[in-house]
């Protein structure tokens, strides 16, 4: 059954004030830095190479980099449980679960847009005789298997924080409180924007991915919404993340487990085109799934 997206906030009656919003994002970004600044500081005391964890170019790193994001879920809870007097699980929305079929149905969803583009990418490519892709790990086909299932776990581990955290804890309780869908659905996106701002790696083009995930977060956040549950929510953006992390991603940062690797200069324009077309495609989907197609399928489940 369908949870109805106008309710999504109705759990979260009361301690909604605009004080304990402001402390308990605070909060969770104090326990994330200090975890985090005490992690690495720990690191260069052992003399580990911190720049080994951050890059991710090998699985054992790119595992410890992604499960880095463990504290922002330890925040999340001490916030929710002392500040607003709530339990973790209200974040997941009023069923205090996640949908499950929600989650395989937007993943299977996406899976497959990003497979198709991917055909029309490939047709563009031999069409110009451009090489797109280098092997990476395919060439190591055993060790990425054996790692397959930790790194999955250590992904779920790092998109749930950042859906728990965006489209949960500050979607949900700015909404609660009556907040409006620019306060509580574009500022955090907008946020969560500029938390991928990354002009060392794409130069021009980091101001194209700050927009692209911004307009990513907004649709999320309507999507969550709409449905009244976090589950199509971590679904799209597990699926997302999934890919580009265990299959087809850029050479250098968090290539640890990518079967191949792009040989597309990542600050070139045709990087630019493809994140501007992807936000065309992101919007018209929306658009249609709004209206009748994704709608019926993810209520059928």
């Amino acid at each position: 059954m369908i949870e109805t997206g106008c309710k999504f906030s109705e759990h979260l009656t009361s301690h909604n004030e605009i004080w304990r919003i402001i402390l308990g994002f605070l909060s969770i970004l104090i326990i994330y830095g200090a975890t985090i600044l005490t992690f690495f500081y720990g690191l260069a005391y052992l003399e580990f190479n911190t720049w080994y964890v951050i890059l991710g170019s090998t699985p054992e790193s790119l595992a410890i980099l992604l499960s880095s994001f463990f504290p922002i879920w330890v925040g999340l809870a001490i916030v929710n449980k002392v500040i607003h007097k709530r339990p973790f699980q209200a974040l997941y929305g009023p069923s205090q679960a996640i949908n499950w079929p929600h989650f395989k149905m937007a993943m299977i969803f996406l899976i497959t847009i990003m497979a198709i583009g991917e055909v029309l990418s490939q047709i563009y490519f031999r069409a110009t005789g451009t090489s797109s892709y280098s092997p990476n790990m395919i060439a190591n086909l055993g060790v990425w298997i054996l790692w397959l299932l930790p790194i999955s776990a250590a992904l779920f581990i790092q998109i749930g924080a950042e859906e728990l955290f965006f489209r949960g804890y500050l979607l949900q309780t700015i909404r609660a409180r009556g907040g409006n869908i620019f306060w509580a659905a574009v500022v955090p996106s907008a946020l969560f924007g500029l938390g991928h701002f990354d002009p060392e790696t794409y130069g021009i083009n980091a101001y194209f991915y700050v927009l692209h995930t911004t307009v990513l977060g907004v649709i999320l956040c309507l999507v969550t919404l709409r449905l009244g549950n976090l589950g199509a929510a971590l679904g799209i953006h597990f699926s997302n993340n999934a890919i580009s992390s265990l299959f087809l991603g850029f050479g250098g940062e968090l290539s640890g487990m990518t079967l191949f690797s792009w040989q597309i200069d990542p600050k070139s324009p045709l990087v630019a085109i493809s994140m501007i077309s992807y936000i065309i495609l992101m919007i018209l989907i929306y658009k249609i799934w709004t209206r009748k197609y994704l709608d019926r399928l993810l209520i059928k489940v």
